[in-house]
């Protein structure tokens, strides 16, 4: 183990930035990575999960394929779109260039020198590491956007990035800042996707600071190749009467951790946390979520559904912390599952853990199969049992998909889920 830590170090070192400030956050990186390591099973988030497949690589960050356009799937409706492929960036001058006034989308590299004080200001400032992963993605800081929206600016048009991926054996570590002042609104979507006969690991983490009154609609869609590790978190910070909602969709990858918490860190601040997994063969996906109500008169909402068949295994470790003084707060919970295969598992783990007596919360968490009194009417009717299955489950997701703002989207994820459906066995 000494060996792998050792080699990622040695690449982290290469990264080290010549900014002082920013220099810092990375040897506090390293040293917290040297410390913690990789994350292993007696630690109890990650109980289910065993990374051993992982720890047999060695990912680089050399680059070293050239990037074919044509292999990239650019196909998300109606968006500003930018391409970050084998870690270059590609379309966002275009992009830019249509922007609103005043809204700043830069590469990190050149944000923390062109954009210095608000730089130090946000970035790193949500991540707490965790675990290793989420040290190394700050001792890499390879790359990644900055987006920055002032005060009372709605981004109309939703802001999406592809990130691709098509060299064997490559890692890429990528970091997002999003800033939205007081008052402005602002829909960001990351499709993570690859060359599907590559073995590749993606770190990513997202930085989200929403301000007085800002609303966040952030979109993840991880379509990962069937043989891609896939690591990420999305870190999220909410001033009063803010408003944020993830949605995700994960259907790819070979291992995949997924990680989201978020800070209402001022009162009235509203969160919406919704998720789907579909999931085949093999693939294992883990799923953690924090809410974090720290003020008065928050509410939060998670709703998790998954759709596993062959010999695919999720978890699902959801959490609600109030804290004390956080009265009036409100947030539910719940993780709902449909196992298509006798060999398919899941780990549920929905947790309340309230230091307030004024507060509603309710948490709860259901495993099952397709129904099979609906299965037997819908034949009687003349649909076959395939298909008949494929409405069972397009019915099971639909609800999540209809807590989209973005009906277009929504739609587009749908379609998504659809396919993915195609090859299950019924």
């Amino acid at each position: 183990m000494s060996e792998l830590l050792d080699f990622y170090q040695q690449q982290a070192a290469l990264q080290q930035s010549q900014i002082p400030w920013l220099a810092n956050l990375q040897k506090k990186a390293l040293a917290d990575f040297a410390k913690q390591g990789f994350p292993a099973r007696h630690h109890e988030d990650w109980k289910y999960t065993t990374i051993d497949s992982f720890l047999k690589q060695r990912f680089s960050t050399k680059q070293t394929a050239q990037v074919a356009m044509q292999d990239i799937r650019r196909d998300i409706p109606d968006a500003h779109l930018i391409t970050i492929a084998n870690g270059t960036i590609i379309g966002l001058d275009t992009v830019a260039a249509h922007l609103p006034e005043g809204v700043i989308v830069q590469p990190l590299t050149a944000a923390w020198c062109n954009y210095a004080e608000k730089m130090e200001l946000y970035l790193g400032k949500i991540l707490q590491h965790e675990h290793g992963f989420q040290a190394l993605n700050t001792a890499m800081l390879q790359q990644g956007l900055f987006i920055y929206l002032p005060k009372g600016i709605q981004l109309e048009k939703p802001l999406a990035v592809v990130h691709w991926q098509g060299n064997e054996n490559q890692a890429v570590y990528s970091r997002h800042v999003v800033v939205a002042e007081a008052g402005s609104s602002i829909s960001f979507i990351e499709d993570f996707q690859g060359k599907e006969t590559c073995c590749y690991f993606t770190n990513t983490v997202t930085e989200m600071h929403a301000a007085k009154g800002a609303t966040i609609h952030h979109y993840k869609i991880q379509r990962e190749s069937r043989h891609a590790y896939h690591v990420g978190h999305v870190a999220v910070s909410q001033a009063a009467d803010s408003e944020v909602n993830s949605h995700s969709l994960s259907l790819g990858g070979k291992l995949v951790r997924s990680d989201i918490s978020i800070r209402l860190s001022q009162s009235h601040a509203r969160c919406l946390l919704n998720g789907i997994y579909a999931l085949g063969e093999e693939q294992h996906v883990d799923h953690h979520t924090l809410v974090s109500h720290e003020a008065a008169d928050c509410q939060s909402v998670q709703d998790y559904k998954g759709i596993l068949g062959g010999a695919s295994r999720a978890v699902f470790n959801g959490k609600v912390y109030v804290a004390k003084g956080a009265q009036h707060t409100e947030a539910k919970q719940q993780n709902k599952n449909l196992l298509l295969s006798k060999n398919a598992e899941i780990d549920t783990k929905p947790q309340l853990e309230i230091f307030a007596d004024d507060v509603i919360c309710t948490h709860g968490a259901t495993v099952g199969q397709l129904d099979e009194e609906a299965l037997f009417y819908l034949a009687t009717r003349g649909i076959d049992r395939v298909e008949a299955s494929r409405y069972l489950i397009e019915a099971f997701a639909a609800n999540n998909l209809q807590q989209m703002a973005n009906l277009k989207l929504a739609d587009w994820m749908r379609q998504l889920l659809l396919t993915v459906c195609r090859d299950y066995n019924f």
